[in-house]
Order: C-alpha cells, then structure tokens, then sequence
C-alpha cells in the first residue's frame, strides 16, 4: 500500500512561491544602498590652506599641498593641536550630531599624537626643527550596524564589497570620516604640507561593522598611519620639488641622478 496521499485539486505546483531567503533579501537591500556609497570630500572654503590645494588625480587625498624647496629631515620634534570642527556651510557632517561629531573630534586628539610621538618628540613650545600639526573635521557619515554587519557575512554582500574594494569605494553600509590636515612649521608658521581626504575602513573588513562609528574610527586610525608614511617619504626626499599644477612631488634634487 503506498503511503502517499492525493494532494488537493485547488492545489497547484506551479503557482507555489519559494519563501525569500535572507541573503536574497539582503541583496535587494545593498543593491538599495549602493547609491549611497561614501562621496569625495569638497574643497572646503573655511580652510586656510584651501587657496594652495591642488585637485590630486589619483590617490586617497583628494586635494593636496607640499611646499616647495623644504627638508622635511630637518624637523624631529612636533606639537599636535586640539583637533578643529569645521562649522562653515559646505561641510559634509550629514545627518550626524554635534556629539557624534565631537566624540570623532576626541578621537583623532587621542589617535593623531600617539601616531606622531612614533617619529617626532612631542613638545609644547614652538622651536627649531619643530612641526605643529593642525587637524579640522570637515565630514562625517554614520554606519548602518545590522546592514553592514550582515552584508558582509552574506555570500552576496562578500561578492559586492569585493567588488567595492577593487573599485577603491568603501564598504555597504559603512560610514567614513572627513578631515583636513595642515602642518606649519611651528617657529614660523609657514604652511609645509596640506591635505584633504576621506578615510573608511578596508570594504571586506567586517570587524568595524558593528557600530556606527566604528568605521569612522577606523578610518582615523587609517589615516594617521598613512600621514606618518606620507611623512616618512617626504623626509626621504631631502628637499622637496613640487609641480605646482597638481601639487603633486617631483623628483628631489637630492636624489636625483648626475647628468
């Protein structure tokens, strides 16, 4: 006798619709966000370097300034200011808040002089060979926990932050931090190097998905180590040659080659 049972006449197989899984709801999720991905930081108009930044065509600053004919060798000491919040219209804060904003702005003071005791000894006083290094939050953008925790865990959201990374973009639902870096020479005041830039975290890194600011903490935490490696070369190069369209280095005349 077989087991089996009729199956119902209003019952149709054809008309039975497989539930959603969830990395499928997830991937009409990120598709969803994708537009939102983290934008290019602006040439903010309340910096006192904006007049010298040059556009950079490639490269995680956006804008950039090296002054030319300095030794950036010369200078073994630095002081760190109080990190600045940009409060000018064209800043890109979003929907953050001032305590959002403020908490970032502790952590960069925090970050930002452990990173630089690490080649220079800090000091309090302008001297000789001194560095101050000045640093203004110009941006800020939330991560969304669940989605970007989830997203990447996902088959899907692993094949898309993939993707996101290889296209130098940040990851789903990950927030990122906006700033401007000015460093003086501190006996003179005179502007050596300057930047503008977006940090966020490596896009198939999933460790910093969990709050939402943890990404923009990593991305502090990013760009210290790359201003202390930026820093480094410029020190290498014994006394800089700039190309004034890009603002971009040329070769020292330190090291360059006998004719």
């Amino acid at each position: 006798m077989s087991n089996s049972y009729p199956l119902p006449k209003t019952f149709n197989r054809s008309k039975v619709q497989p539930r959603c899984s969830l990395p499928a709801v997830l991937s009409l999720a990120v598709i969803g966000i994708l537009a939102g991905c983290t934008s290019d930081p602006t040439k903010y108009q309340g910096l006192k370097s904006t007049p010298v930044l040059s556009l950079q065509k490639s490269g995680e600053n956006k804008f950039q300034y090296v002054a030319d004919d300095v030794d950036f060798s010369s200078y073994k000491y630095a002081i760190v200011d109080p990190v600045e919040i940009y409060q000018q219209s064209d800043g890109q804060f979003g929907g953050t808040s001032s305590d959002d904003r403020i908490y970032i702005a502790k952590y960069i003071d925090k970050v930002l002089p452990t990173a630089v005791k690490k080649q220079y000894n800090l000091v309090q006083q302008p001297g000789p060979g001194t560095l101050r290094f000045h640093v203004t939050l110009t941006g800020l953008q939330k991560s969304i926990p669940v989605l970007s925790t989830i997203s990447h865990v996902s088959s899907f959201g692993l094949v898309t932050n993939g993707l996101m990374q290889a296209a130098g973009q940040n990851g789903t639902a990950y927030g990122a931090v906006y700033y401007a870096v000015e460093i003086y020479d501190a006996q003179t005041s005179k502007l050596l190097y300057a930047h503008v830039t977006v940090q966020t975290p490596d896009a198939l890194d999933p460790t910093v998905s969990f709050g939402y600011l943890d990404a923009a903490r990593e991305g502090v935490r990013i760009g210290a180590h790359h201003l202390m490696q930026k820093l480094q070369q410029l020190s290498k190069q014994g006394r800089t040659v700039v190309n004034e369209q890009t603002g971009s280095l040329g070769q020292s005349s330190a090291s360059a080659p006998p004719n």
